[in-house]
């Protein structure tokens, strides 16, 4: 009878074990009335191909790790037979919608779905949002720190932006000083190490991201005549790779957009909008242009030559208007689809700006 109410017991909690497998309750109590053997081993197979006699890390909330994790480490080492079954449990906080002290549950019905929260906020900014917090602290969910997550998001991306573009040679800059940078960077790869190796500190390591790239944005102002001195696109390269693959790791994903063609071809967002934007750079630059002056011997020549130039500069100023005109309405016009053109002189470069973002940052300036 007192074997029975142990089998009764361990059979109920075995619900709690990873993706509902059954413990081998035979191995300890034999076979019930009516069972029949199973030479083979197939009803116990499945628990040793998924997760075999250890794992390194199990995850849940810190509400689960007692009694639910506690009896499922009781059982789990009772039907391997070791010492230890898991070497890590994570246990994350709760979140909360802000203002509430009770959890964000279906059961009290206090929750938002993810069908809504699309519907304001990209799958990336949630990312960021948990990466801004530490994973055992209870989180607070509100639009004020969804925003900073947004604004984060922008911030690196602009950064990137204006990197790639000074690659490329299309952003003039004062002399850079690449040792600080390379040092930067290599500093930046230790505490963002050190950080997930002290129970995974996501926050201490996107600090240290931003670090990094406010150290960037420092050297990457424009200045509007070429000062001859050498460029330094090498490390910037290093530095915007080292940053996409952290996020690419963590799920976020920073690189170039695809588009989908007709044919089902995937056609690279970011390549479509630099050839449209170095097209209007001819244009622009074709209709700013003006003749240069030419020599003449005497003063009344002179001063007739200039009154003619002058005359020419402004018909020709007027004939080549409507293609500036052309150029202002194509960047009015992407604009509308989140494509920001800054002008910079004899060139121009884009990027991809939140159109909420600007929506409210245009609202909050009137």
């Amino acid at each position: 009878m007192h074997k029975k109410k142990q089998l009764i017991l361990i059979s109920n909690m075995s619900k709690i074990l990873p993706c509902g497998r059954q413990p081998n309750l035979k191995k300890f109590f034999g076979l019930l009335p009516g069972e029949k053997e199973d030479p083979a081993g197939i009803l116990n197979a499945q628990p040793y191909q998924v997760f075999g006699n250890q794992l390194d890390i199990h995850t849940g909330g810190i509400d689960l790790a007692f009694p639910h994790h506690e009896n499922e480490i009781a059982q789990c080492e009772a039907y391997h037979q070791c010492e230890q079954w898991c070497n890590y449990f994570l246990h994350s906080g709760h979140l909360h919608i802000k203002g509430n002290r009770e959890k964000m549950s279906k059961s009290l019905k206090n929750y938002i779905t993810i069908k809504d929260f699309l519907k304001k906020f990209s799958s990336d900014e949630f990312r960021m949002f948990c990466l801004r917090s530490n994973y055992r602290s209870a989180t607070e969910f509100s639009d004020e720190s969804m925003d900073d997550a947004k604004n984060l998001l922008w911030a690196i991306s602009s950064f990137i932006n204006d990197a790639n573009t000074y690659i490329k040679g299309q952003l003039v800059c004062e002399p850079i000083r690449e040792d600080v940078l390379w040092e930067r960077l290599a500093n930046t790869k230790v505490n963002v190490k050190a950080a997930f190796a002290d129970d995974f500190d996501t926050s201490r390591a996107v600090s240290a991201i931003m670090d990094l790239i406010h150290h960037g944005n420092r050297q990457l102002k424009a200045v509007t005549k070429e000062v001859g001195s050498p460029r330094s696109p090498i490390v910037y390269a290093a530095i915007i790779s080292y940053i996409e693959n952290l996020f690419n790791t963590v799920g976020i994903s920073l690189g170039e957009r695809q588009v989908i063609s007709e044919d089902r071809t995937p056609v690279m967002f970011s390549g479509v909008i630099d050839e449209l934007v170095n097209f209007r750079i001819k244009v622009r630059n074709y209709a700013r242009a003006m003749p240069e002056a030419t020599e003449v011997e005497s003063t009344v020549q002179s001063q007739e030559a200039k009154l003619e130039e002058k005359e020419k500069r402004r018909l020709l100023l007027l004939e080549r208007e409507p293609l500036l005109q052309a150029c202002d309405n194509l960047r009015r016009d992407l604009a509308a689809f989140g494509i920001n053109i800054k002008d910079r002189g004899a060139t121009s470069t884009w990027e991809a700006v939140d159109q909420r973002r600007e929506q409210q940052r245009t609202e909050r300036e009137r």
